[in-house]
């Protein structure tokens, strides 16, 4: 329960900006834009688009729960945490929400 506190009291902060998040920390914070077996793409509150690659180490959750990539929808809500590959970005966590986003 407590990482959902922590991530509520940072969601003002990541929708302000996003993009610099992301540049810095390797996070993204958006809705599911698209996912195959080697990518995920969140599309960020302020409209920019967020490739991560996708390998067996990255770890799903829904909610608090465990989930597997399988379980990844387009237009679902999601926080991905990852790290810079080379000029890539590889996903290391990706919470979904658990409820689709509003159209």
């Amino acid at each position: 329960m407590s990482f959902v506190r922590t991530l509520m009291a940072l969601v003002p902060l990541l929708a302000t900006s996003p993009a610099a998040a992301h540049e810095e920390h390797g996070r993204a914070m958006g809705v599911v834009q698209s996912v195959t077996a080697e990518q995920l793409v969140v599309k960020t509150t302020d409209g920019h688009s967020v490739a991560f690659t996708v390998t067996p180490e990255t770890r799903f959750f829904q909610g608090e729960k465990p989930a597997r990539r399988e379980d990844v929808q387009a237009g679902q809500r999601a926080v991905v945490q990852g790290t810079r590959d080379g000029e890539r970005l590889r996903a290391i966590t990706v919470k979904l929400g658990t409820a689709k986003a509003p159209r």
